[in-house]
């Protein structure tokens, strides 16, 4: 019999379908939305706190918690990620929820997303080289472009963060997967991507993932590159892999009595459609577009109309 929980889970969330790491329960470090970054294309929003300081900004005694209780319901995950609604290397205490996991549930595997802005500090690098996965992002290869689309804190610059992923890379022995968000009109060029080529060559490492837009962006005016262009990318790349989404039951099972709170919490870090919704909570679409459109009227959730569909998210 599984346990009943016992606690409203505060910094996580999912399990998610992720489109690279299978059945994804997100770790949330970060108050929304707390970032080195302003990305156009952030899929959180825009960032409301630009900075560079290191401070427990969630308490890494309640993460831990949460952990604890959640994984006591033995629910099938594939990987526990560092992600959500800022740059996780900016809580101080990710290191000690990584030695956590790995102490306490080293069955779990620990990926963490990060926008590679903090791997110039050598007590980030310290404290995360334990992650079984890292994914981090690199967007631009000249300095006009990175802030252009990546909006940096004024103290940070292109020429460091790289430095910092290369000193990363020389003492992790994860897998390091280098993610390059495409955005048309912007580092789609010949010259941008020519550049991108030579220093992912320099940082050697274990895959080289593209993105572009999926779900609304920050920006209106953000718009994602075409299926044969990235293609086209990938190949020149060579064999960079596209990001897809993955489709698919979850076998996640969500209350009743408690699913509109868990709507509300699934979409309030990213927007995602009625079907990925559906795939997140195990429930059919039928019986989770009532409880969207409900949301919807007590202007709890707002819509977005994408390629994809029609999106939701916090009002």
């Amino acid at each position: 019999m599984k346990k009943e929980c016992t606690l409203k889970y505060k910094t996580l969330f999912g399990p998610v379908p992720s489109r690279r790491l299978g059945i994804s329960l997100g770790v949330d470090l970060m108050r929304h939305k707390t970032c080195s970054l302003d990305c156009v294309y952030c899929e959180c929003g825009a960032t409301t706190r630009l900075t560079l300081k290191r401070s427990e900004y969630v308490s890494v005694d309640r993460v831990k918690e949460e952990l604890a209780d959640y994984l006591s319901r033995n629910k099938k995950i594939d990987h526990i990620t560092f992600s959500g609604s800022g740059e996780p290397t900016l809580n101080e205490g990710i290191g000690d929820v990584i030695r956590f996991l790995k102490s306490d549930y080293p069955q779990y595997k620990v990926a963490l997303l990060t926008n590679s802005t903090l791997f110039g500090r050598l007590d980030v690098r310290r404290q995360v080289k334990d992650a079984d996965v890292v994914m981090a992002s690199l967007d631009a290869a000249t300095e006009a472009l990175f802030k252009r689309v990546n909006r940096p804190h004024p103290e940070l610059d292109l020429h460091g963060m790289i430095n910092g992923i290369s000193a990363f890379r020389k003492m992790y022995h994860g897998r390091l997967l280098m993610e390059i968000f495409i955005v048309q009109g912007s580092n789609d060029s010949a010259e941008e991507l020519t550049a991108l080529k030579r220093i992912l060559g320099c940082i050697r490492a274990d895959g080289v993932l593209l993105n572009t837009l999926d779900r609304p962006g920050t920006e209106t005016w953000v718009a994602p590159v075409g299926a044969n262009r990235l293609k086209d990318i990938s190949d020149f790349l060579e064999g960079a892999e596209i990001v897809r989404y993955k489709a698919g039951p979850t076998e996640i099972t969500a209350r009743h009595d408690d699913l509109m709170a868990r709507l509300v919490s699934t979409v309030r870090r990213r927007p995602y459609t009625a079907r990925d919704v559906s795939q997140i909570i195990g429930l059919d679409v039928e019986t989770v577009q009532p409880v969207l459109d409900q949301l919807v009227a007590s202007n709890q959730l707002v819509t977005r109309q994408m390629d994809r569909g029609c999106f939701y998210t916090v009002s």
